[in-house]
């Protein structure tokens, strides 16, 4: 099953992608966020710096944010099934006035 995921600003900068620019994962049929988090993991292989990905957990750090295509926060479990829609995006939380 194909499965999209778009990184943004820094993020994108840092894994070499287009901020915004659709990233297709190829996963099992009925994904979970983790397989996510895999996919993510072996297509950017080498390119994740240690300040995006925590090791010991297999998964992004806290500071970075997910929703479904439907703008919905995806809480930090691997085990959570993933949304409709067909697309994670990740941002970093932002401050502003």
């Amino acid at each position: 099953m194909q499965y999209t995921v778009r990184f943004f600003g820094v993020l994108a900068m840092n894994l070499g992608v287009t901020s915004g620019e659709a990233v297709v994962l190829e996963l099992p049929e009925n994904p979970v966020y983790g397989d996510v988090l895999d996919g993510i993991r072996e297509r950017f292989a080498g390119h994740i710096p240690p300040s995006m990905w925590d090791e010991e957990a297999g998964c992004l750090h806290r500071g970075i944010l997910a929703f479904g295509a439907d703008g919905k926060f995806l809480a930090r479990n691997r085990d959570l099934p993933l949304p409709g829609g067909g697309e994670v995006r990740f941002h970093l939380p932002l401050s502003g006035g």
